[in-house]
């Protein structure tokens, strides 16, 4: 009888230790997985979806330059007819989602006004960018395939990018070769947190 008892109890043992090594093992592959979360499959970072506000510089970002008063944001049809008046059937006839328009000042009072507009899909930014293709442009694919610089206006350039489900316009209101180079940077800098983060 004690010899059967004994033989229970090592069989208890083993199952407990079996069962313990089991849930030991289960809980280390969860972790793994959570750790991994922010990776893909190449191992590179994963972009999470971003709001369009989320993707606007902070003051200083941009070194000298800092947001003023002027920031309006549209999460509608109607408010985006209050901003761009007929612009916006562009827009809405192509998955309009939301809409932020910031501008941005240095020092000197040099402006700049940075439009970030949120589509439905990666497609629908993509048709935006071609059917607003300016009269005269030129390339900017420095960090985008699908980016160029709008140099149509008399006093301005305009840079205008698509990446995934977002059409960028980034206008700076002095034609000269240290502001384009401006504009660029504003651009790159938006592109970084698309790719890399939120500012928040």
């Amino acid at each position: 009888m004690r010899k059967a008892t004994k033989v229970y109890w090592k069989l208890c043992k083993r199952i407990l230790f079996m069962a313990i090594a089991i849930i030991a093992i289960s809980l280390f592959f969860i972790s793994c997985g959570e750790e991994n979360d922010g990776t893909n499959e190449d191992g590179g970072e994963k972009t999470e979806d971003k709001t369009p506000i989320e993707l606007l510089p902070r003051d200083n970002d941009i070194s000298g330059w800092t947001r003023d008063w002027t920031f309006s944001e549209a999460t509608n049809y109607a408010a985006l007819y209050d901003l761009i008046d007929g612009a916006a059937q562009n827009f809405i006839d192509n998955g309009f989602v939301s809409a932020v328009f910031q501008n941005y000042r240095n020092e000197s009072g040099l402006q700049l006004e940075l439009r970030i507009y949120e589509m439905n899909s990666e497609e629908d930014a993509r048709k935006v960018y071609y059917e607003l293709a300016p009269a005269s442009s030129i390339p900017w694919i420095d960090i985008i395939d699908t980016g160029r610089i709008d140099n149509s206006a008399l006093a301005a350039y305009s840079i205008e990018f698509q990446y995934k489900n977002f059409f960028v316009q980034d206008i700076i209101y002095e034609r000269s070769d240290s502001s384009l180079e401006i504009a660029r940077l504003f651009a790159s800098h938006v592109i970084d947190l698309m790719k890399i983060g939120s500012n928040e």
